[in-house]
Order: C-alpha cells, then sequence, then structure tokens
C-alpha cells in the first residue's frame, strides 16, 4: 500500500502503539493522531493504583511519543465518510486519510442519567478530580466490583478511608474465579473494606447523591461520595452512519481489519465470542498485540502474529496483593498450586483449560516473582507440568 497519510483516531494506548508499530515496519508517511482529551496519550492502569494513592504523580503517566507524530488534542472525530475517506471532526474541520486506524477506546458507563453526580474513574481528569475529593472526606461507596472498583475500594482505603464496595454479583468471581475472589475478598476484609451484594441490582439515589440503594429504593450504603465503576461502552457513536459493521464495538477479523484501509485496535474492537456472540475484552495487552496486527494489515503486510494466538495477560493490585495472570478469565475448577502458598497469599497456580478446542490454560501469581513472558510460556503448554 502506497498511503502517504493515516489518521489515528484515538490518542489512547492502542493508539500509540499501532503509530510506533507503524513505524517500526518502515511507514515513512504522515501520521495524524486525534485526541478528545486535553492530554497527550497517557496510560490508563496507573489511575486507579498509583495516581489515585498520590504515590505517582498525575504527569508520570504520559506516553512518551516519538513516532514523528502529528497530534491534534481536545479535538474529537464526530463522523467518517468513507467515499471520500475524510474524519469530521467537532471544531467543523475534516480530515483526509490514505489508511485509518480506530482507536477511540470506550467511556464510563454510568448508573443514572446525572453524569454531575456520579464520579467515575476512566480519564486522567477523573483520576486527579477524585484523587482531590478524597483528601476531603472520610467514607467512600463504590458501585461496581471487577478490577476497577476493587482497585478504587483498596487505594482508598489504604488513605484511610471507610470504604463500601457494592455489586450484584460476588465481586472478581466472575473475573478471576472463585478461589482468587476469595482471596480478593478476605485481604479487603483485613483491611476493614465492607462488601454488599445486591442481586435486585444498583442505582444512585436521585435526591442522595451519596446514597446507593437496590432498584425497589432499599438504601444499600451511604458515604460522602460515590464512584461508580460499572464498566465501559464503546466509543462508537462516531460510526453510525459510516456504514461500518458494529455490534458492541467495531466488528475485526482476525487480521484486525474492519473495512479495506480501516483497521481497529483496543477497547473500540469487537470479536466473535462464544454462542455466536460478539464480545470486548478491554484489557491492556489486548490493545498492544492487536495495534501490531492492526499496523502490519494496514501497510500490506502479513502479521508476525495472529488474533488469539497468545494469551491474553491481565494484572491487578488490590489489598496489599499484586495478582497477574495469563489465559483465560476466569479459571474453571481446582488449581494445581506450582509453587507458594495459597494461605500465604504467595503462590503460582495454574488450571488446565476447560475447553479442549482451546489450548491455553490460566496461570496465575499472587504476589509471586515471575515475568510476564513466562507466565505466558506457562499458559500456553498447561499440560506440560
Amino acid at each position: 500500500m502506497t498511503a502517504r497519510r493515516i489518521v489515528v483516531v484515538g490518542a489512547s494506548q492502542a493508539g500509540c502503539a499501532t503509530a510506533a508499530a507503524l513505524r517500526r515496519f518502515g511507514f515513512d508517511g504522515q501520521i495524524t493522531m486525534i485526541g478528545d482529551e486535553p492530554h497527550p496519550p497517557y496510560s490508563r492502569p496507573p489511575l486507579s493504583k498509583g495516581v489515585l494513592t498520590g504515590s505517582e504523580t498525575a504527569d508520570s503517566v504520559f506516553l512518551s511519543s516519538n513516532e514523528d507524530i502529528e497530534l491534534l488534542t481536545g479535538v474529537a472525530a464526530v463522523g467518517l465518510d468513507r467515499d471520500s475517506s475524510r474524519v469530521r471532526l467537532d471544531d467543523g474541520e475534516t480530515i483526509g486519510y490514505d489508511g485509518l486506524v480506530i482507536a477511540t477506546g470506550a467511556s464510563a458507563r454510568r448508573l443514572s442519567g446525572k453524569p454531575s453526580q456520579e464520579i467515575t474513574l476512566r480519564t486522567l481528569d477523573d483520576a486527579v478530580y477524585l484523587r482531590q475529593s478524597l483528601d476531603t472526606i472520610s467514607s467512600v461507596v463504590v458501585a461496581g466490583g471487577g478490577f476497577l472498583g476493587m482497585e478504587i475500594a483498596s487505594s482508598a482505603v489504604s488513605l484511610g478511608k471507610s470504604v463500601t464496595v457494592v455489586d450484584q454479583n460476588t465481586p472478581l468471581a466472575g473475573r478471576l474465579g472463585p478461589l482468587l475472589s476469595d482471596l480478593c475478598l478476605t485481604a479487603a476484609a483485613d483491611k476493614g473494606v465492607k462488601v454488599l451484594v445486591s442481586r435486585a441490582g444498583v442505582e444512585i439515589a436521585d435526591d442522595a447523591p451519596g446514597q446507593l440503594q437496590a432498584s425497589d429504593g432499599t438504601i444499600l450504603a451511604e458515604a460522602d461520595i460515590v464512584v461508580t465503576a460499572v464498566g465501559d461502552i464503546p466509543n462508537t457513536g462516531w460510526l453510525r452512519d459510516s456504514g461500518l459493521p458494529l455490534a458492541g464495538g467495531v466488528i475485526i477479523d482476525d487480521a484486525c481489519q474492519a473495512a479495506p484501509g480501516i483497521v481497529a485496535a483496543g477497547d473500540v474492537v469487537s470479536l466473535p465470542g462464544p454462542g455466536g456472540r460478539w464480545v470486548r475484552s478491554p484489557h491492556w495487552s489486548n490493545a498492544l498485540s492487536q495495534a501490531t496486527i492492526a499496523a502490519a494489515t494496514l501497510l500490506g503486510r502479513q502479521p508476525d502474529t495472529q488474533l488469539g494466538s497468545a494469551p491474553s495477560f491481565f494484572w491487578t493490585e488490590v489489598f496489599g496483593m499484586r495478582i497477574r495472570l495469563a489465559g483465560q478469565l476466569p479459571p474453571v475448577g481446582e488449581p494445581t498450586v506450582l509453587d507458594g502458598s495459597i494461605e500465604e497469599r504467595r503462590a503460582l497456580l495454574m488450571w488446565p483449560s476447560p475447553d479442549p478446542e482451546n489450548a491455553f490454560g490460566t496461570v496465575a501469581a499472587v504476589n509471586y516473582p515471575i515475568s510476564a513472558p513466562k507466565l505466558t510460556k506457562l499458559a500456553r503448554h498447561p499440560h506440560k507440568h
């Protein structure tokens, strides 16, 4: 392909990684990156950890960007005209492309229709705002017990706040399985965090923004502030009239292509899942592997790896535990303890694959020193141990 200008929509980790891969593969044309936030690109994982506790500064999260790219910040894409190969921007301008990278990520899902009443943690500005809020209050309710919700709870309790987590399901069970989620909940209880499961759903009280209630109006928890961490929604609104296939995200093929000359990577993409459904797996390691494949595809190269050819890698830090995982989530069944001890919260654990069609098992390192590549290698060959 003889592209002279590649436009990357989304100044995200996926967008930056795609730009870097384009340069690595020898693309010497113009790369223009469009970001709707006023900041240069940054890394999200530290926002709920070091930035929130104050152990890392807000400007430590910025990604080094030496890919010789033109960066437009504070401007959002609002439409895509594929016939003329142009992206429409919210300032009234349009920008033409020979190749397009869609890396617009996702936005925080909200419980209420009143964003002013609801604190979320998705952007750098969110993290700075929440960090400042924590300086002036003594109690926090977190709605949502996934990775993000539990990381926020962990950071808040480490700052001496009274913390309650409320979820429809047992926190982390759907991601980590029963054994690891129990470990996290025990560690949370040790730190004084209260956890409530409300099967009837959770909503923010209209007249009392510091209250969480069940859908029948029963008050579940009260605090100075409510922080919601109830998932995210892919940023595909600007593509609604583009004719691109959308189903819970931008549908891509196994070369990360959404249409000829258009690729996508990161939290915005949708992949075929079980039962014919389309699913997103918005994780940092997936964004990076998709970015490399997307860049190769856009330049007409054969990607070195295929989507799903390597086990996914995940990590979280909660309540004094650093848990890193490779493979399928959640792990199923009983693990083999390869080293260490579950009781001492320092162990290397392995689960075989529950599905003979899928070669990957799951390996978890709980406060256990092992490199990410080694962890991934163990997940790839779970039957050899």
